[in-house]
């Protein structure tokens, strides 16, 4: 038998406990409390003995809970056979002694393998359902979250996560019978008066999870979007301002004030017509975020005149320019949906203690061969890669990131490559997929190399790599921001994001 000692050089003492009454086959079973420094780990099928620091951190706070299970060898010393990860870290974190099942066994390898097969292979780890409900319970026996998560190493955050989940029949059931994460479970909680979200998430969860957090974002700004709408509407009417439709592309019954003017010609204005014949204000959702325009509905019945604006469009639009208007709309808002769950995720990427493989090569080849993209951060103080690292910078102060190096020098590799994203993630717009440049493209390459998963308007950057398309190459261009962006092609200066 070939079998490796643990290491601790100490008094190596055993105290034998009165011995377990045998029960069924297991004959000669007995219960010690052993020093795991003076037992000799058997050779085991398990070849990764690594320890992680939250594995290391149970034991050395609660000890070893599982008895290991051991035999006396010839020499009467104590053999493990299951158990070898909880003795070599009992021994990492010097406990003075840990449990043990101490049998008869015999010292064949094919016994020895088919019983670790056995002990190993039809353990089954605890489902995320079972983590939420086990952290419920205790919550209702009075521990806080904190304490919990001191006392079973998971994180605060993750904690509370679970107890919300757990304590909601929707995300319970998200875990349960269709085995969502957690993550998953607790965004759907945030739709549960909305089923036809619920019922889409939930697919997609289990069909392409890689676009669960994009389409959930979709559909929480869309949320927040129609709850700000209602709350404006009922303000505007409370104070007597009728609110109605957003005049489409080539209306001619209701027109926005910069396009009216008086009898006399005098250019129309929130604060000259506020409160006067056929005034009212109409809201929409725009990638910009919730729009306040100010309109004159009825404008012919009111004695006013239309302005004629140079180089306007005249007439109605097409088929064609109305689907690409369409197509414009819902691509820009989906585009500012994404830049949120992009940006966590950069977040999330600089935040890891180690930096994905390529990191200091993407840094150094982004800051030596993108000048426009870094300058432009230059001359920003690098706000962008500021806030990828959770800081602000304040004029007239350190800058942030030197600080962060000054505090800790290891971290300049992290800071260089958030300088690097920053600098890119800065230069991207609601342009960027219908014009993507080189370094666009090579940015959402990267990303996409280190774990992101695009949502369907980036991946039309990606696209360009694969397809050929050059910059401008865009369906849409035969529709102007303008003309998506208003009902009427002009670009009107009191529209508000409310």
């Amino acid at each position: 038998m070939t079998a490796t000692t643990t290491s601790r050089t100490r008094k190596r003492t055993r105290t034998e406990q009165p011995a377990v009454e045998p029960t069924g086959s297991a004959t000669g079973v007995r219960i010690e409390q052993v020093d795991p420094a003076s037992l000799i780990v058997e050779n085991n099928i398990r070849r990764d003995t690594a320890l992680s620091r939250s594995f290391l951190s149970s034991v050395r706070q609660h000890g070893v809970i599982v008895p290991i299970l051991a035999h006396p060898d010839t020499e009467g010393r104590i053999v493990v056979r299951d158990g070898q990860r909880r003795t070599l870290a009992a021994c990492e974190v010097n406990l003075a002694s840990i449990p043990a099942y101490v049998v008869d066994a015999a010292d064949e390898a094919t016994v020895r393998i088919v019983q670790q097969l056995i002990a190993n292979e039809h353990r089954e780890a605890l489902s995320d359902a079972d983590r939420a409900e086990a952290w419920r319970q205790l919550a209702l026996e009075g521990m806080s979250t904190t304490k919990i998560a001191r006392a079973t190493g998971a994180k605060k955050a993750v904690v509370e996560a679970g107890i919300a989940v757990a304590s909601n029949d929707l995300g319970a059931a998200a875990l349960v019978e269709h085995d969502l994460t957690l993550d998953q479970a607790l965004v759907l909680i945030e739709f549960e008066d909305d089923p036809s979200t619920v019922t889409e998430l939930r697919k997609l969860a289990q069909t392409n999870p890689g676009n669960f957090a994009h389409v959930a974002q979709r559909r929480r700004d869309e949320k927040a979007a129609r709850e700000q709408i209602a709350a404006l509407t009922t303000e505007y009417e409370a104070n007597g301002v009728p609110v109605v439709e957003w005049p489409d592309y080539g209306d001619t019954t209701t027109l926005f004030l910069s396009d009216l003017a008086t009898a006399d010609g005098e250019p129309l204005t929130e604060d000259t017509y506020a409160g006067k014949p056929g005034y009212a204000v109409c809201l929409r959702d725009s990638w910009r975020g919730v729009e306040v325009g100010h309109v004159v509905d009825e404008w012919k019945s009111h004695g006013l005149r239309k302005l004629s604006r140079t180089g306007a469009p005249v007439g109605k639009m097409t088929d064609e320019q109305k689907a690409e208007r369409r197509e414009l709309i819902a691509n820009n808002k989906a585009w500012a949906s994404a830049e949120k769950v992009r940006r966590a995720w950069v977040t999330g990427l600089l935040a890891r203690k180690r930096l994905p493989a390529g990191a200091a090569a993407f840094a150094a080849t982004t800051l030596a061969s993108c000048p426009g993209e870094v300058g432009r951060a230059v001359q920003d103080r690098h706000t962008m890669a500021c806030t990828l690292l959770g800081t602000d910078y304040q004029f007239g102060q350190r800058h942030p990131l030197a600080r962060i190096i000054e505090a800790n020098p290891s971290k300049a590799g992290h800071v260089t490559f958030a300088l690097a994203l920053g600098a890119l993630e800065a230069a991207t717009s609601k342009n960027t997929w219908r014009y993507p440049d080189r370094e666009a493209v090579g940015y959402f390459q990267a990303l996409t190399a280190w774990g992101y998963t695009p949502s369907e308007v980036e991946q039309i950057v990606l696209d360009t790599a694969t397809t050929g398309t050059n910059d401008g190459d865009d369906s849409t261009d035969n529709i102007t921001d303008e003309q998506a962006d208003s009902g009427t092609g002009t670009d009107h200066s009191e529209h508000q994001a409310a």
